[in-house]
Order: C-alpha cells, then structure tokens, then sequence
C-alpha cells in the first residue's frame, strides 16, 4: 500500500516553513513505493509505505539521533544490521509542529553536507554499439 495522501499532506504542511528557510520546495518523488523528500534535489527524509517519516543523519547528527531514542531505518529484514542513516524523530515530535522542524532541520544539514552526487555520464547511442544483423553478414 502507497503512503497515505493525508499523511503525506499532513507532513508536506508541516514541514512547510522549510521551503522558506532553504530557498526552495520541499518535494515528494516517489521512491519504492515510498515517498522521498527533498530540497534542492537533496534528499533529507523519507516515508515509508507504512507512513512513518524517517529524517536522514549523518556522522554529525546520528548520534542526537540515537541519544532521543530514535528508531533507524532497517528496510532489509535479512540484514538489521544495515541501515541507510535515516531514523524517526523522537517519540512526540510528530505531534509538536516545531519540534518536528528542529528535527527536520537536522535531517536538511545532514543533506547538505553530503557530497554531491556526480552527473550520470553519457551514454554511446544504443544503434551505435550494436551492429546491424544484415551488416554483420555482409562482413
């Protein structure tokens, strides 16, 4: 089941005052069967298909994190051990609009110091790396 289209209003609006902070909207890609959510193409948070949010963290802000009693993101039930460094926010956050954005907040500075990811090179033409099969049997 998708993310719920209320849950996913419900935190867009929440998480509102960011685009006012950062310049720019926060946005929903989808994302397997998810929902991501970015800033300036950076992703800072994700939602599951069970609706819950998860805020991205890095070596700066994991352990504020894990101090809160934050649950980490473990999307491979095989493998607990494995974890995307994404996290919930602390139990009450959700219910308290700008507890939610301190925490948001974190996830964004966690996004932003992530080096950037290099452009996709180029691809050869697909007609260019293949021959042609009456070409090949002409050779």
């Amino acid at each position: 089941m998708p993310v719920s289209p209320d849950f996913l209003d419900y935190i867009l609006d929440l998480l509102a005052p960011l685009s006012n902070e950062y310049g720019g909207p926060v946005e929903a890609p989808r994302l397997f069967g998810g929902r991501g959510l970015t800033l300036h193409g950076r992703n800072f948070a994700l939602i599951t298909r069970d609706d819950t949010l998860y805020l991205k963290t890095d070596a700066v802000s994991q352990p504020t994190f894990a101090a809160a009693g934050c649950i980490r993101f473990t999307p491979w039930a095989d493998k607990p051990h494995r974890s995307l460094g994404y996290y919930t926010p602390p139990d009450g956050a959700m219910d308290d609009p700008d507890e939610l954005l301190r925490w948001a907040r974190l996830a964004v500075g966690a996004a932003l110091r992530a080096p950037a990811k290099a452009p996709k090179k180029a691809r050869a033409p697909a007609a260019a790396k293949k021959k042609n099969l009456a070409d090949m049997l002409l050779e």
